[in-house]
């Protein structure tokens, strides 16, 4: 379906980022926030607190975001702006930036994009081509111990049989398997609903989040998928982009 790699490369990918997730992660929470500081009244603000504990946040940096958007505390006008472009092949990237300067945002990503001779599209001409859709990619058992007095995280094997049967129980959308990782596609309206009930069995859940899966997909050949690739690992290092989606199939 075009996701963007395998499973296996997301799980790295995600693993890799994680360094580089706070300031993001900040924005996000920041962003959703303002529509109502109650995650149990506001989706936005809950799926942004839960990806705060996936990347292992500290709690008085998401309570400092919040803040923020209550007032007690002065801070940055953000935006969620989005860019869309087309490369070779008619190969379509959707590309979401947090940002509190549009101007250094647009100016950044056309650097970026023209320097490669991609293409910028109209206002959506790449977004109906994706939708949205909730991923979630678990790999284990999540199980909390005490070693020496600290308090550890320890993932424990996946049962993917007994995970794929209670998946099938809940308002899930397509099931994959690779190696001892399992991705689970599902509505944006049901997200949360799956998300809570697998939670409840602690499964240890390294991507959780609301993505653009492309309707349809194009190939390319070797040398412009690594360019590509490139491409991402560059536009995701812009600390304005929150995430990057393209039509490639796998």
């Amino acid at each position: 379906m075009g996701r963007r790699h395998s499973i296996a490369a997301r799980k790295a990918s995600w693993d890799a980022k994680k360094s580089q997730a706070y300031a993001k992660v900040w924005k996000i929470i920041q962003i959703a926030a303002r529509k109502w500081a109650d995650p149990k009244m506001n989706p936005s603000l809950e799926l942004a607190l839960s990806k705060a504990k996936q990347y292992n946040l500290p709690r008085e940096v998401v309570e400092k975001a919040i803040l923020k958007w209550s007032g007690q505390l002065e801070w940055e006008n953000l935006e969620e702006i989005f860019y869309e472009w087309y490369g070779p092949e008619w190969v379509a990237l959707l590309i979401r930036a947090l940002t509190s300067n549009t101007n250094r945002s647009s100016m950044s990503i056309k650097g970026i994009m023209q320097k490669r001779g991609w293409t910028m599209g109209a206002i959506g001409s790449v977004a109906w081509q994706f939708k949205e859709q909730g991923v979630i990619v678990i790999d284990g058992i999540s199980e909390t111990v005490h070693d020496k007095g600290k308090t550890v995280e320890r993932v424990l094997p996946l049962n993917k049989d007994e995970l794929e049967e209670r998946a099938m129980e809940l308002p899930i959308s397509d099931f994959e398997v690779e190696d001892n990782t399992v991705v689970i596609y599902v509505d944006k309206k049901d997200f949360a609903i799956v998300q809570n009930a697998l939670e409840k069995f602690n499964y240890h859940m390294v991507e959780s989040d609301i993505q653009f899966i492309p309707e349809n997909t194009v190939k390319l050949n070797e040398e412009a998928t690594n360019k590509l690739y490139t491409l991402l690992d560059v536009l995701e290092e812009d600390e304005d982009v929150d995430h990057v989606r393209h039509n490639l199939s796998n």
